[in-house]
């Protein structure tokens, strides 16, 4: 048993379990999550002692995979993974392990004393795999880890790979002298496969923050355009009333030149009934409540009777304008709902209590059927829809709040906690 195994061995158990640690997601304290990973790297080490003084460079490399699964399913415990993403962990720790053990055993031929070159090959590889985790990857590696169901079966494909040059062989050292091409060509493959992965996750973050960038500026845009119609009809309203009532002073005038008090009295009292009545508030949240100014007097076009109590403060906690538009999809949607029922059955619900955190809910009854995403989110039956759904959703993400979608019973109910 010489020196330069010694140095070997220790350097690769370091780097495979500090390796696996820093994909995973620890639940313990710093303290004794280095406590284990000094364990399991020790009792490798003894482990690996006894086939180096054996000359037995086969049976070690299969007593390392074995061991090291044994040890992966032993400190389950410690992490927040559920079963199949440390399963996941795993076998990409594998993975980068043989690759790095391929790679440098081939380069270290190639520099000055390569038994200690080998050595420091794989504490320079270790060292930047595990950096670049931590520094680069970590976001992209969690949501590949929590998609294991599409991301496990490649991986495990790569990790059987490896595991049958080493497994199947009866002497690893002549394997890995014969099989040259074969295997820095599967460790090209794997890295390459990985790479795919962290890259098409990439790209799809950055397509889903522009989706979600285009549907809040939709929907800013639709919101706008809501309040430019509003203040349009308010301006021709003004403009009826202000024809009306010069039209009203002419005849009034007339009236009572000629003396008729009476019908003039009449007259007045009749258009006095005949006002519209002052705008009703619903909340002290100014945005909120033309908000809800627009579409219950939508609702009451369309027959739609609304049950609406309201208890939301001047400063909600949230944005106030998109607290507004938040509240405008989501009458909207229940407006739109409860028109396309018999007049019978038109109705919303919509209430809000404010007590230091803000809940809201909207309901309204549904024929047919409403179905529910995976996400949670109604499932939009006809291209163009469904947006106002997700720009409410981005804006309780934001908030960290919570929406909740509820249906049964023929009604049709979303809660909001901000």
């Amino acid at each position: 048993m010489e020196f330069y195994d010694i140095l070997r061995s220790l350097v690769t158990n370091a780097g495979l379990v500090t390796l696996l640690f820093t994909l995973a997601r620890p639940k313990c304290r710093p303290r004794t999550e280095y406590l284990v990973l000094a364990a399991i790297v020790l009792a490798d080490f003894g482990a690996n002692l006894y086939f180096y003084s054996r000359g037995d460079y086969t049976m070690l490399a299969k007593t390392d995979i074995a061991f090291f699964l044994l040890a992966g399913a032993a400190a389950k415990p410690l992490f927040r993974e559920k079963a199949m993403p440390w399963l996941f962990n795993c076998l990409t720790t594998l993975n980068v392990t043989a690759a790095i053990t391929i790679v440098s055993y081939y380069l270290s031929d190639l520099l000055p004393y390569p038994y200690y070159a080998n050595s420091a090959l794989r504490a320079l590889m270790y060292g930047g795999m595990i950096w670049l985790f931590r520094t680069r990857l970590r976001p992209l590696y969690r949501q590949a880890a929590e998609r294991w169901d599409v991301y496990l079966v490649v991986a495990a494909g790569i990790a059987v790979n490896y595991a049958w040059y080493f497994l199947s062989s009866g002497d690893v050292e002549r394997t890995l002298q014969t099989d040259c091409v074969q295997l820095l060509l599967l460790a090209a493959l794997s890295a390459l496969v990985y790479f795919a992965i962290f890259h098409s996750l990439r790209e799809n973050a950055r397509e889903a923050a522009l989706r979600e960038e285009n549907l809040k500026m939709q929907a800013e845009r639709e919101q706008i355009r809501a309040q430019l119609n509003l203040m349009g009809e308010s301006v021709r309203q003004m403009s009826i009333v202000q024809h009306d009532r010069r039209h009203l002073g002419n005849t009034l005038l007339s009236l009572l030149e000629q003396g008729q008090t009476d019908k003039a009295a009449e007259l007045i009292r009749r258009q006095s009934e005949a006002l519209p009545q002052k705008p009703r508030s619903y909340c002290r949240n100014v945005p909120v409540n033309a908000a809800v100014s627009y579409y219950a007097e939508l609702a009451a076009q369309r027959g739609v009777r609304c049950d609406i109590r309201l208890d939301i403060p001047e400063n909600p906690g949230a944005d106030e304008l998109a607290l507004a538009m938040a509240v405008s999809n989501l009458m909207e949607n229940a407006v739109n709902a409860a028109s396309a029922l018999p007049a019978g059955r038109r109705e919303l619900r919509f209430t809000a209590v404010y007590t230091g955190q803000l809940v809201m809910e909207i309901s309204n009854p549904y024929e047919g059927e409403a179905e529910l995403g995976a996400d949670g989110l109604p499932v939009a039956r006809a291209e163009g829809h469904g947006r106002g759904s997700q720009s409410v959703a981005e804006f309780v993400r934001r908030c960290g709040g919570e929406l909740v979608y509820e249906t049964g019973g023929g009604v049709f109910t979303v809660r909001l906690m901000l």
